[in-house]
């Protein structure tokens, strides 16, 4: 197989500057990629900011031959996001992926986060990536090309305690995903990235002041058995990939912890089916929920029409007409 190779495409990493980010900006600069690396420089809870974290990024790749211009912008506005696809337009003249990647984590008890908690990490990670992929879209929607790799969190498709916010934020990118995925012209493609590593700002809080201590003491029992694949660079072999023209499919989750890499997907259960015109009765329910639920049988639907193809199947089982 050809080398992966970035050589004449500009790609926008969001959240450039932290352990992953950065990972992900060394990786594509060295395949050859002129890079946008965007951070707002701020704590892991969104406050303040600095430009030290995208310039020292910035640094390292013009040091060692590469091209790189530093951004400083907000994702959480249309503004901020609008600004970045600028940046790269203007430095570059074009977008070819972007990584949406930027984040922040305000974790508390599903009881006691408030309002503001809430409103934070939804502007960020929701919204961020809707503001930074929706012009970046546009000019690859001209242009006839682009990935947009959308990093999501198992905190959401699996869960973890006192990250509600966080992980129904970093859901809410699987449907963002899904809508983008139907709607975009041959040529673009967008995935969705759900990845582990350690490092980052994170990482500076006393496990004594974290309310997901327990949680974290738990992870890190098991993960000490496979800490060498907890790398940002595990990840950002798969980031990297899924920004590039050697990743052809569109719709996808994959997700990679501790050197496992893995496809995400959601199922539909064969269930049980009931033709009108009466709707069955929740006692029928309750004596069917074993139908319902059983998993042996499933179908991977990639849009709500699919869904639909599922009853028109169950009809024709049947003898139905469909």
């Amino acid at each position: 197989m050809a080398d992966i190779d970035f050589s004449g495409q500009v790609v926008v990493v969001t959240g450039g500057g932290g352990a992953l980010g950065a990972a992900f900006c060394r990786e594509l600069a060295r395949r050859g990629a002129a890079l946008v690396v965007n951070d707002l420089g701020g704590s892991t809870t969104g406050a303040g900011g600095s430009p030290d974290y995208a310039d020292a990024v910035v640094r390292e790749i013009t040091e060692a031959g590469g091209r790189a211009v530093a951004n400083y912008d907000t994702v959480a506005t249309a503004a901020g996001g609008q600004a970045i696809i600028d940046a790269a337009l203007t430095a570059f003249g074009r977008v070819d992926a972007v990584i949406s990647n930027a984040g922040n984590q305000r974790n508390a008890a599903f009881g006691e986060m408030t309002e503001e908690d809430i409103e934070a990490v939804y502007a960020v990670h929701a919204k961020g990536a809707f503001h930074v992929c929706q012009p970046a879209y546009r000019e690859m929607v001209k242009q006839g090309y682009g990935r947009l790799v959308l990093v999501s969190s198992q905190s959401g498709i699996f869960g973890n305690p006192f990250r509600a916010n966080y992980g129904s934020a970093k859901t809410a990118l699987i449907g963002l995903m899904n809508v983008i995925a139907q709607e975009a012209p041959a040529g673009i493609g967008i995935n969705t990235l759900f990845p582990n590593a350690q490092g980052g700002r994170l990482g500076g809080t006393p496990l004594s002041e974290r309310p997901d201590v327990e949680f974290l003491k738990a992870a890190g029992e098991r993960s000490r058995h496979f800490i060498e694949g907890m790398k940002p660079e595990f990840v950002a072999a798969l980031a990297c990939y899924m920004a590039s023209s050697a990743c052809t499919g569109s719709q996808h989750m994959y997700s990679v912890l501790g050197g496992k890499y893995s496809r995400i997907f959601v199922g539909l259960t064969e269930g049980w089916y009931v033709p009108g015109p009466d709707a069955p009765s929740c006692e029928d329910i309750a004596q069917h929920i074993g139908e319902i639920e059983d998993i042996g049988r499933f179908a991977v639907p990639r849009s709500g029409l699919e869904e639909m193809d599922t009853v028109l199947a169950a009809r024709r089982a049947l003898g139905l007409s469909a």
